[in-house]
């Protein structure tokens, strides 16, 4: 069946719209969509742009949908790509572009919506032009998407400016994201309609975190009710989903408490150049090294003062920083994987988390380093299924190339545990890179040649897999470590 001609086009979509309606009815509210698809007749009226009716968010996530809702997206697909090969800029067109990307939208699929966004405006819009509440709708997905999504405020403001977009409820949203106001980012997620909503979730992750970093620099203790509207997320939610581990009293929640006074001495940690002091019993509680170096008679600690000349200020601040809060009554919990990584910012470049690592090793802290190594499987997962999924990015293939690169480098291989860690960068790294993006950036890496040496071995190892199987090397994405 070719998808070059406008009949076979319209009965294809036609089929598309029986697969959905099916899936709608399948996901619930029976009566109300067929009401709606009653009204929709295509092989009449293919000039008519109103859309079927959108089932539930928690029905498109349901993994007994996904299969379904999998047809009607690739369904779509081949009906663009046939629409873009004939050329074809009439009615018919626009009304499959809209309803694409309202599901895309509803599906949290930015391959989807994202381009087809970008060929309704450029090339259907200037031959067919859109309504005016059609065309605010897609600029707003459009602008919403770049700031929500792809953390590029500045082209978000440029694309509302270029488009003329005038929806206040678009502009707050971009306003609550400059200013990082929680409260109004949230209160106009309510405000705004579902698509719309759908689109802001791809920010609200990082909004509340960094309420709920604001709220813990700012406050000793908050009101429950106070910190459910910052955060837009019940008390219940911001345990299970986010980590947070202060302690509920009734109604109150405790961030930290008084410190209470005590005689005991502060420690000097002379690092080069740069000096820290921090409490002894912050160091003795969670290192085996200065417990037993601050609590007998060594020289190495004379005068309640320690002195290292191998290790960077910046990363001892880290591991102080990391030992200071293992002493609260904030218990620590490893990040969960990014769901999109490829979209969002690092959390931290990889090379900290092994130089902390280190330190936690040297110094005999367990449990700090079991924790950053959880945080280390989370990088090492994100970093390869950024790869993976941005092999057309060569921007993004570089950036997460170099902090695989200066992490493995940092590594002492001699090391057990740490030549583990090796490993599976490499394992993880290797499966997930681009190979066109790594012969274009392989020479910014040559500086680190133990990892450009291992990366070798993991592709000669690939290579003899498949010939000895007589299959195509290929890359795939993986479980998180």
């Amino acid at each position: 069946m070719s998808l070059l001609y406008s009949k076979t086009q319209e009965k294809y979509y036609t089929t598309i719209v029986e697969r959905y309606m099916t899936f709608c009815s399948d996901a619930g509210q029976r009566d109300e969509l067929l009401r709606r698809f009653s009204s929709l007749a295509i092989g009449e009226a293919a000039g008519s742009r109103s859309a079927p009716a959108s089932p539930s968010v928690e029905a498109l996530e349901n993994p007994a949908n996904t299969k379904a809702l999998s047809d009607v997206m690739s369904g779509l697909r081949k009906l663009r790509e046939g629409i873009v090969a004939s050329k074809r800029a009439d009615d018919f067109a626009v009304q499959v572009y809209l309803f694409c990307i309202r599901l895309s939208v509803l599906a949290k699929q930015p391959e989807s919506y994202h381009p087809a966004i970008l060929y309704l405006l450029r090339e259907l819009h200037p031959q067919q032009p859109l309504t005016s509440v059609e065309l605010d709708e897609v600029v707003g997905y459009l602008v919403l998407d770049a700031a929500c999504r792809r953390r590029q405020l500045a082209e978000a403001f440029a694309l509302r400016q270029r488009y003329g977009l005038r929806d206040a409820k678009v502009s707050a949203a971009l306003a609550a994201l400059v200013h990082d106001n929680s409260l109004l980012f949230h209160r106009v997620k309510r405000a705004v309609d579902g698509h719309k909503a759908r689109v802001m979730e791809w920010a609200e992750a990082g909004v509340r975190m960094h309420a709920l970093k604001s709220i813990g620099k700012t406050y000793m203790s908050v009101d429950m009710g106070f910190l459910e509207r910052m955060t837009g997320s019940t008390w219940d939610e911001l345990k299970t989903n986010d980590g947070v581990g202060w302690e509920l009293e009734q109604e109150r929640v405790v961030i930290r408490r008084p410190r209470a006074r005590t005689d005991e001495p502060a420690i000097e940690i002379k690092v080069k150049s740069e000096t820290f002091t921090i409490h002894k019993s912050i160091l003795t509680k969670n290192s085996e090294y200065f417990d037993t170096c601050l609590n007998r008679p060594y020289a190495e600690a004379w005068d309640n003062r320690v002195e290292f000349d191998d290790i960077e200020p910046k990363y001892m601040a880290y591991y102080l920083g990391l030992a200071a809060s293992y002493s609260t009554i904030v218990p620590h919990s490893p990040p969960s994987p990014l769901d999109n990584p490829e979209a969002e910012p690092r959390r931290a470049p990889m090379r900290d988390y092994v130089e902390v690592y280190k330190l936690c090793d040297r110094f005999m802290s367990k449990e700090m380093g079991d924790f950053i190594v959880e945080c280390l499987y989370a990088a090492i997962g994100d970093g390869h299924r950024a790869l993976y999924r941005s092999q057309a990015d060569t921007g993004l293939q570089k950036i997460v190339t170099n902090d695989f690169a200066d992490a493995f480098e940092a590594l002492l291989r001699e090391h057990p545990r740490q030549a583990q860690l090796g490993d599976l960068m490499i394992r993880y790294f290797a499966d997930g890179v681009n190979y066109k993006s790594w012969m274009e950036c392989v020479d910014e890496v040559m500086n680190r040649p133990h990892f450009v040496g291992h990366v070798s071995k993991r592709f000669a190892f690939k290579l003899a897999d498949q010939a000895d199987s007589r299959g195509k090397i290929r890359r795939r994405e993986l479980r998180g470590p």
